[in-house]
């Protein structure tokens, strides 16, 4: 007996239509587009069926199958607008566009590490010199390959030397107050390292004409601003020396580090020499800082008794910096020191100059030689000074002045700037508590004055 037309078939022999039945059609060609598509049709093919499991049904929906991809439905025509066009140039900043190159060459770069005693590379690239168009001062910059970081980034200024590394004619090493290549100026030793030794020389000709160029720079944009060290600083003396640097070296019975070069002991003595070139112990000096190869133990060495022997072992030669320290403000001379073994003792003089030297600078100045003023003043006592000497006892005023308490010796100091005239000589060390006056150099009107306030102050004793 047939069931009514109109009477419900069991739930389980009518299935709910799968996920799958209820996706909207998709054009094979977008599927393509993202290399999914024959997956995708795999899939739809799989599923495809009737869900009641006869083999007619399955024939019919594989025939359907075939009859769609015949036909493909024809898809929406979507647009999608593009978040960023490859074609738009973005431009990308080196802080390199107000730069011209003056120089390159490849090369590999090497810091040296104090903690760990040792070189680690930085980096293999291109070492330029950039000249700025604008203020024409010139930089170092390099670059590793690929990846273009920056690993040296400094200016080039005069106390930078170029040292041949030991055993190597295409390798330098210099030191660096202020490379900026990690984002903050830092202190750095760097060597560098060249396919040959024309491309060495080649790099340390370009290195040195930078540093010339660089300093002329900096002391026409000093004086051009009315800074020039002498007027900065009011100079009204300078006192010149000459400093004598004495190496002696001898072979020492050690096994060598590299064959062929024999160990040595080497020591470096600084004496001072006085007006008849003889050496005379450089107490003006307090203290001596020998800046040696980086690949030594300790190669910052601080020493504080004359003659400021530094003594140490080592197989190669090297330049080094060294340091003479005094106690004035400031007060540094550091001249370069070429360490060689050519002979078993030889000797170096280098000049120094001295600025404004305080009163006890000047005492041990004048153990080996007379300063500038000391002529003037002998001068003013016994030929133009002799009215000034009759009138003012100059000694007398000199006693008198350490008598005076700190008010009065205050009320003393305005009144010698108030009246001192361009051939007065004056030092006024504010950050040592320092003031300094040739009571020689005052003029007569100022003298009188001062002369005066004494004498009321009770300081000058009895004639």
């Amino acid at each position: 007996m047939s069931a009514p037309e109109n009477e419900t078939k069991p739930i389980e022999e009518v299935a709910a239509p799968t996920a799958e039945e209820q996706k909207p059609v998709t054009s094979a060609s977008v599927f393509s587009m993202f290399g999914g598509g024959a997956k995708k049709e795999k899939k739809e093919e799989e599923d495809r069926g009737d869900n009641s499991g006869s083999a007619k049904a399955q024939r019919e929906a594989a025939a359907a199958a075939a009859a769609d991809e015949d036909q493909a439905p024809e898809s929406e025509d979507v647009h999608f607008e593009p978040v960023i066009r490859l074609t738009e140039k973005v431009e990308v900043k080196t802080n390199e566009e107000s730069e011209e190159q003056v120089f390159k060459m490849r090369a590999k770069l090497f810091k040296y590490v104090a903690e760990s005693r040792e070189w680690k590379e930085r980096g293999t690239g291109d070492v330029r010199l950039l000249k700025h168009k604008e203020n024409g001062k010139t930089r170092l910059i390099m670059r590793r390959d690929q990846t273009l970081k920056v690993c040296a980034n400094h200016y080039i200024v005069p106390e930078m030397k170029l040292s041949p590394n030991v055993g190597s004619d295409r390798s330098w090493v210099w030191n660096a107050s202020a490379d900026v290549s990690e984002g903050e100026p830092e202190a750095v030793t760097l060597a560098i390292r060249f396919a040959n030794s024309d491309n060495a020389n080649q790099f340390k000709d370009a290195f040195i004409k930078a540093q010339k160029e660089n300093e002329a720079l900096r002391l026409a944009a000093e004086a051009s601003e009315g800074k020039t060290e002498d007027k900065k600083n009011d100079v009204k003396m300078m006192v010149e020396r000459k400093v004598k640097i004495v190496t002696e070296q001898h072979n020492i019975d050690k096994p060598p580090v590299n064959e062929g070069f024999p160990m040595k002991e080497w020591t470096i003595e600084v004496y001072i020499l006085d007006q008849d070139g003889k050496e005379r112990q450089a107490r003006c000096f307090t203290k001596v800082v020998y800046n040696l190869h980086p690949s030594f133990d300790n190669p910052i060495q601080t020493f504080t008794e004359p003659p400021f022997r530094c003594t140490n072992e080592g197989w190669g030669e090297f330049e080094m910096q060294i340091e003479l320290y005094t106690t004035e403000k400031g007060g540094k001379q550091t001249i370069v020191h070429d360490l060689n073994f050519a002979a078993p003792q030889y000797e170096n003089i280098h000049p120094v100059v001295f600025k404004n030297p305080s009163q006890a600078l000047q005492a041990l100045l004048r153990e080996t030689g007379p300063l500038p003023s000391d002529e003037e003043r002998k001068q003013l006592k016994k030929g133009d000074g002799s009215k000034k000497k009759k009138t003012f006892d100059v000694e007398k005023m000199a006693d008198g002045l350490v008598k005076l308490n700190e008010d009065d010796l205050l009320q003393v100091i305005q009144l010698i700037h108030d009246g001192k005239d361009d051939g007065t000589f004056i030092q006024n060390n504010i950050d040592q508590g320092e003031f300094s006056v040739d009571l020689y150099t005052l003029p007569d009107p100022l003298m009188k004055v001062l002369w005066d306030y004494l004498q009321r102050a009770n300081v000058l004793g009895r004639d």
